[in-house]
């Protein structure tokens, strides 16, 4: 994940560390401590506009931290049809909405989201500011641990909206002639789209030698 101030930032999955690097030289800027529901890192996602990053741990939750302090900031549960989704683990932000270079940075106030939960965490606050920053069109994708589908979820109310059947893409019967492993990797092109063009995710797996 890349922040608009040309960093990567990097989670371990145990050891409650994470790392950000300087770009493009591979520095290490800065190394932080962090703590999730499960005391792990699975997956994490830069949300430009509101300066935050989402971090998933293997739960049903998100967490929600500040960009630049890294603490955490508010918890939203991940639902599906009213059941916590757990094992979410790669993530990654984007904007459906069509767009043009001209109006990127023009988000309509009359469409924002005015509404859903998150989870007061200790002394943490859940501010309406978080509930009315992101538009209908705006979601996290996420895939499974061990299925092979990928989900978008409302940042907002963490709602699963829609699942995405990734079966067809690698079948589990040509993997395992393979040796491959499961559907561990998503990557989006572009966080919007842009005159006209539609988004390409790519996605990949563990040990698999071709990305789709």
């Amino acid at each position: 994940t890349i922040t608009k101030e040309h960093r990567l930032i990097q989670l371990t999955w145990k050891n409650k560390v994470g790392k950000i690097y300087s770009l493009p030289q591979m520095d290490t800027v800065k190394e932080f401590t962090y703590d999730t529901v499960t005391g792990e890192g699975w997956g994490i996602t830069f949300v430009e506009h509101t300066n935050e990053f989402y971090v998933s741990d293997g739960s049903d939750y998100l967490m929600v931290w500040d960009a630049e302090t890294l603490v955490e900031k508010r918890r939203i549960r991940v639902t599906f049809q009213g059941n916590g989704a757990r094992y979410l683990n790669e993530l990654e932000f984007v904007d459906f909405a069509p767009t043009t270079n001209d109006d990127d940075d023009n988000t309509n106030n009359s469409e924002m989201k005015d509404n859903g939960d998150c989870v007061e965490d200790g002394s943490m606050t859940c501010s309406e500011e978080s509930t009315m920053a992101f538009t209908p069109t705006m979601k996290i994708l996420a895939n499974i641990w061990y299925q092979d589908v990928i989900v978008s979820i409302d940042p907002v109310s963490g709602e699963i909206t829609r699942v995405y059947d990734m079966r067809d893409i690698y079948p589990v019967e040509e993997r395992q002639k393979d040796r491959a492993d499961c559907l561990n990797g998503i990557s989006v092109t572009g966080a919007r789209k842009k005159d006209g063009e539609g988004l390409e995710v790519w996605v990949t797996g563990k040990l698999w030698p071709k990305m789709y």
